[in-house]
């Protein structure tokens, strides 16, 4: 029987604009030893998050159609209501020793991307609402899961006596990207950047921060703005996005100059600890520092509801990752930005000639 996650009651679920909250589904993988009882005590249990503004629907776990020659992490396709989805056993991914389907598992379906994949997991345990800032940025030390965390949250204790226990949110879209087999130039353009081996635009009327806090998203970015000619500054969150504007904009006041001589667009994430995307854009719009500044809405978010509630706030909104549509957007706004500041310079050159006759 399948949990279902209706678009109405996802409207319902789209918090106020601005409130820096969201809720995530709590799921759980539990770790046995390989040849020992499952429905007994696991040996270890991971729990994790994903924002339910992802989440399609939840299902118990049923038959596949296996596929050859695919990621070994890819049990196969979900036939679901016309629909032919891939299914990818999560723990088996994150190196669990004992990934071993159950007849107890639970899939959530996922829209996000543009795409709608499924992933297999031991429990979905409950929705939990929870504030930005009460995420903590991930540690190096994260353990089995590598770079694929974004954040964690830290369980107050309830009826399960979760105290001092750490939920995961997990970076699904570094996920699919690298059981795609999207990630191999990412990791190369990582590499070259640390080297000093990228030639990067100094170019600063050509020039985009982008505030993202999944290292995946913003090195892809990065990397296609680069090679399209711009400047990109980088930030991991709304927060320390602030701060950078701030400090470009202290710069700018010195050398007196317009804030809009060292930076011309802004592309946001949604999703993002401390600060959330929509808080920083409403913040940006409402700062007269900061508000002559264009925002892209770059997330991986791609329901209706959620474009819906993107374009309220921002000046564009596009799903990830798509590159053509996003540096289309991207040369787009900066070219709009561009002839109004010339206007506005050529509005002020007329003015001055007529005091001066």
């Amino acid at each position: 029987m399948a949990i279902y996650i209706a678009k109405s009651k996802k409207e319902e679920r789209m918090l106020q604009i601005g409130s820096n909250k969201f809720e995530l589904v709590d799921f759980r993988l539990k770790d046995y030893p390989i040849g020992t009882d499952t429905t007994g005590p696991a040996q270890y249990e991971g729990i994790y998050g994903i924002n339910i503004a992802k989440v399609r629907e939840i299902n118990k776990i049923s038959q596949f159609t296996k596929m050859p020659n695919c990621h070994e992490c890819i049990e196969g396709l979900l036939e679901l209501r016309e629909e032919a989805i891939p299914i990818v056993n999560l723990a088996k991914y994150l190196g669990y020793a004992n990934h071993a389907l159950r007849a107890t598992d639970n899939i959530i379906i996922c829209e996000f991307n543009g795409l709608v994949t499924g992933f297999v997991v031991h429990q979905a345990m409950r929705i939990r609402r929870i504030s930005w800032e009460a995420i903590l940025p991930p540690t190096r030390l994260i353990g089995r899961e590598g770079g694929c965390v974004t954040g964690m949250h830290k369980l107050s204790k309830g009826q399960d006596n979760e105290r001092d226990l750490m939920l995961l949110i997990l970076d699904f879209e570094k996920i699919v990207a690298e059981i795609n087999g999207e990630t191999d130039a990412l990791n190369r353009f990582t590499e070259d950047k640390l080297n000093n081996r990228v030639q990067g635009s100094n170019d600063e009327t050509k020039t985009v921060l982008v505030v993202d806090d999944s290292m995946t998203a913003r090195t892809q970015v990065e990397l296609f703005l680069t090679q399209h000619g711009y400047r990109v500054i980088t930030a991991t969150d709304g927060e320390e996005g602030l701060f950078t504007l701030a400090a470009l904009h202290e710069q700018a006041q010195k050398e007196g100059r317009e804030l809009t001589d060292l930076v011309q667009v802004i592309v946001t994430d949604v999703e993002m600890p401390r600060m959330d995307g929509h808080a920083f854009t409403q913040t940006l719009k409402k700062d007269p520092r900061f508000n002559s500044l264009p925002i892209i809405m770059h997330t991986s978010l791609s329901g209706r509801a959620n474009q819906e509630t993107g374009k309220s706030l921002a000046d564009e909104y596009v799903v990830k990752f798509n590159g053509e549509a996003l540096i289309a957007t991207v040369n787009r706004i900066w070219k709009k930005l561009m002839d109004k500041l010339e206007s506005n310079r050529t509005d002020e050159l007329n003015d001055d000639e007529d005091m001066a006759s």
